[in-house]
This record gives C-alpha cells, sequence and structure tokens, in this order.
C-alpha cells in the first residue's frame, strides 16, 4: 500500500500574519499585507507602570458618614490616566478627584454602617483600607 501525502493549498504565512490571516483571504490568492500599525486609541493609550503597585497608607477621616468627603493618601497611585477608580465596599465612590500619585479625595457613598473597606485600582493593581462608616 502506497503512503499518500497531502500538501495543504493555503500558502504558508510567517509569524503573525498567518494567525491574522482569514480563510477568504488565504485562498483568494491575494498578497497578504502587515498591519500599517496600531489603531491611533493604541498608539496614544497612556503607559502605566504594571510593577507599581499601589498602598493605601490612611483614609481620614475614620470614621466617616455617608456624603462626607474623605482625603486616600499612599504610594504609587500612578499617574491621572492610569488611575481607574475608588469604591466602599462594592459600591463606586459617589465621586473622586485624584490630585496625584500619592493624593485622592472621594465622597462616601450611601452605605450602611459597619466596616467598610475603601479600595482603590490602578494600572498597577488594587489596595484596600477598612473605615468605620457611621450612621447620617
Amino acid at each position: 500500500m502506497s503512503a499518500r501525502t497531502h500538501q495543504s493549498r493555503t500558502p504558508k504565512l510567517p509569524g503573525i500574519l498567518a494567525a491574522l490571516c482569514t480563510v477568504p483571504l488565504c485562498l483568494s490568492g491575494a498578497e497578504a499585507k502587515p498591519p500599517a500599525g496600531p489603531p491611533k486609541s493604541v498608539a496614544n493609550a497612556p503607559v502605566c507602570d504594571t510593577m507599581s503597585h499601589p498602598k493605601i497608607a490612611k483614609v481620614a477621616p475614620d470614621p466617616v458618614q455617608p456624603g462626607q468627603k474623605v482625603t486616600i493618601k499612599g504610594t504609587n497611585f500612578g499617574t491621572k490616566q492610569c488611575f481607574l477608580g475608588v469604591s466602599f465596599g462594592t459600591t463606586k465612590a459617589a465621586s473622586y478627584r485624584y490630585l496625584n500619585e500619592t493624593t485622592l479625595e472621594a465622597t462616601v457613598p450611601d452605605l450602611k454602617p459597619g466596616l467598610i473597606p475603601v479600595s482603590i485600582l490602578t494600572g498597577g493593581g488594587t489596595s484596600q483600607y477598612v473605615v468605620l462608616i457611621k450612621s447620617k
């Protein structure tokens, strides 16, 4: 019995072109061209330091009431473009303001009294600090 070999009719493309090639393009015989470059939104995206993990050192005042503004101090909050948000437990802050890479201001959302973690999210990760929420 003779062994038969199967040859693919799809042209072999180097590296990333093989992954980007769609079946109709590959089978059409059209010459594959590499992309011109990243889309403008990617080219203009901020470069965030993913190795600098944020750390909240203090939230003041503590205890705090819903609607009250707090100051969050710490390290490695990153740039304004790479700072992603503040939350109290699972609730986003009513508002927040990025001041610099070590200081934020946030308004406490409407929450029930108790111990609640304040979380910040940056390009480098998250950090939490527990505060006491008092009733209004």
